[in-house]
């Protein structure tokens, strides 16, 4: 068994499915590469806020519901976690300090992404004149996104950090919460 997943693990499980994923797959998606991970502790992570909730999803055709889909950088999420308990830090520490402002630069980053997509495309479909004169405009704006957030990512970084104190590492028994 292995404590989390591998970097490419990660961009394996994001590439394979952008869309999101099921309960099921995302326990199966750690499952399947040797990580432990279960439904239970799936469900504790979201009733915690350290996984963003799943959002329903229809099914095609009559009659068929809908179920839960998790944004695929619950995937990320679960494995930072792992990561951080593996080196003895608590759920309570991992929910104050590491996680305080990711849902909100994650929600960023893809409102961004999102916004400068529409841009484009309203660019694309207008005539060669002003996609001439647009174009510049919109590419300053995707440098200043880069920019703002590389900014947000270093100023959360440092933040932190600045409080950071030295870890033990091992010895005693885990507490109940560490075994989630």
């Amino acid at each position: 068994m292995h404590t989390a997943l591998t970097e490419a693990q990660v961009r394996e499980i994001e590439t394979a499915a952008p869309e999101g994923l099921t309960s099921q797959e995302l326990v199966a998606a750690f499952a399947s590469r040797e990580v432990k991970f279960t439904e239970a502790t799936l469900r504790k992570y979201v009733q915690l806020g350290l996984v963003p909730r799943s959002r329903r999803v229809g099914q095609k055709g009559k009659h068929l519901g809908s179920h839960g889909i998790y944004p695929v950088r619950a995937v990320r999420r679960i494995n930072a976690i792992k990561k951080l308990m593996a080196e003895h830090y608590t759920i309570e520490e991992i929910q104050a300090r590491f996680l305080t402002f990711k849902d909100s630069i994650e929600n960023l980053d893809e409102a961004l992404a999102e916004l400068l997509r529409l841009f484009e495309e309203k660019i694309g479909s207008q005539d060669p004149a002003a996609r001439a004169r647009l174009g510049p405009e919109l590419a300053a704006v995707r440098t200043s996104a880069t920019a703002l957030l590389d900014g947000v990512h270093r100023l959360e970084k440092l933040i932190l950090h600045a409080g950071e104190t030295a870890r033990p590492r091992g010895g005693g028994a885990a507490g109940a919460t560490e075994l989630l």
